[in-house]
């Protein structure tokens, strides 16, 4: 096959775009309320606290339980447990999302390249494509401590363009996260609507329902 992407990257965000990984961070979550006393969050809740980091994600989930902040010692503490249930059981449910293996799979046979840019921690984000078999798809993988800052600032997602070494490329991703740091780097984003946003900012990007659908949009904006 003609290698016609050679030289592109598809960057991808993480939770909520390449895989689905609720259900075991709502567990990790949970698990972390539960020691310190605290009702549980519902699955549907915690889709919207995703994206920040485990820290921010858990001060949130600290307000809707407890009505209240955490202290730090609190947070801390909620963090370390969080971490702990996660590390140790991160892909309990999470999958990649449908026909999303198919598609780099594809671009990746004609000359392109694939990274993860994700909020992350990157040790955690290379256990879960780690641990799901994916590890062999992506140059690289860059987190929310990789960089200088995390996302919506530009400076992951020009480390993963400087990893892959592309000379264009697109993000995809599912929140207004995601369409910030991809404009501040200057490149198309696309966003899946499936994702758990928020996307108030969607009208700024290129939204899909499917990667089947997404596949030729995007081979489009690395071909443009």
């Amino acid at each position: 096959m003609a290698e016609d992407l050679k030289g592109a990257a598809l960057l991808f965000d993480l939770d909520g775009t390449l895989v689905d990984t609720v259900d075991d961070l709502a567990a990790a979550m949970n698990h972390a309320l539960a020691e310190a006393g605290l009702a549980a969050v519902p699955v549907s809740g915690v889709r919207h606290l995703v994206g920040h980091g485990a820290r921010r994600m858990l001060m949130q989930g600290y307000e809707i339980s407890a009505g209240r902040a955490a202290e730090t010692e609190e947070l801390d503490l909620a963090l370390s447990r969080f971490l702990d249930h996660y590390q140790a059981n991160i892909a309990v449910h999470s999958r990649p999302f449908d026909h999303v293996i198919e598609m780099i799979e594809g671009v990746l046979a004609r000359g392109a390249r694939a990274a993860i840019c994700t909020n992350k921690r990157e040790a955690m984000a290379r256990l879960l494509i780690e641990t799901l078999g994916l590890s062999s798809l992506f140059d690289a993988i860059v987190g929310g401590d990789t960089a200088e800052a995390a996302k919506p600032d530009p400076a992951p997602v020009r480390l993963c363009l400087e990893k892959t070494g592309a000379e264009r490329a697109v993000f995809i991703g599912d929140s207004d996260t995601d369409i910030r740091a991809a404009k501040a780097a200057n490149l198309p984003c696309f966003i899946a609507d499936f994702g758990y946003g928020p996307t108030t900012l969607a009208a700024e990007a290129t939204v899909f329902s499917d990667y089947r659908q997404a596949s030729r949009l995007i081979e489009a904006a690395l071909n443009a």
